[in-house]
């Protein structure tokens, strides 16, 4: 084993005692609070938000929205219809509105885990060790698509210095976000 190796199996054991000591609770509060946690809203809005506006209600409430600055008729009302003001205000409303529903979500499942009974106990130490290394493995995946994504001198060193490894090189080489990023890309370049 090469030293990279030794340096990945530290990670992870400490990453696996970390998370048990921890708990799921306590990890899955860290892990979607702060920049994370608005992140997650942000993707939750945009896969929503097509769905949400074609509700009547929805629907009727942008079209009153659309009326009222009709009837106002002014330069700046004429600016914020022109950026599509009402889906602007949608799409803010419904961001909030997931931001409220994370944090209660978050917090249910953090009292749920962390009551004190042995077998929840238990099951709290699991997965609380299984979502520390899945968080372990995705920042691994992360920091492989960005050297990937840099190229040149820079891959070629980080890919001379993971040869030889257990599975680092493999995982280098079939990284998933390889293949997600050159479907965006391709996606972008084609127009959709």
């Amino acid at each position: 084993m090469l030293t990279v190796d030794w340096i990945v199996l530290g990670v992870f054991i400490v990453g696996a005692l970390l998370g048990m000591f921890l708990g799921f609770g306590k990890l899955l509060k860290f892990f979607t609070g702060g920049i994370v946690g608005f992140l997650i809203s942000i993707v939750v809005v945009y896969f929503c938000l097509g769905m949400v506006s074609s509700w009547g209600f929805v629907q009727e409430l942008m079209a009153k929205l659309h009326e009222a600055l009709v009837a106002a008729e002014n330069d700046f009302v004429t600016f914020l219809m022109d950026i599509g003001i009402e889906k602007i205000i949608l799409a803010v409303a419904l961001f909030i509105i997931v931001q409220i529903i994370r944090v209660i979500i978050v917090g249910i499942i953090k009292s749920i885990t962390e009551i004190d009974n042995p077998v929840m106990k238990a099951l709290n130490k699991f997965f609380g060790l299984v979502l520390m290394l899945a968080a372990i493995c995705a920042i691994a995946l992360i920091v492989f698509q960005i050297v990937y994504a840099i190229g040149g001198e820079t891959a070629e060193n980080f890919k001379q210095a993971i040869t030889g490894t257990f599975r680092l090189e493999w995982v280098y080489e079939n990284n998933p976000l390889n293949d997600l990023f050159k479907q965006i890309g391709e996606a972008l370049a084609g127009g959709f």
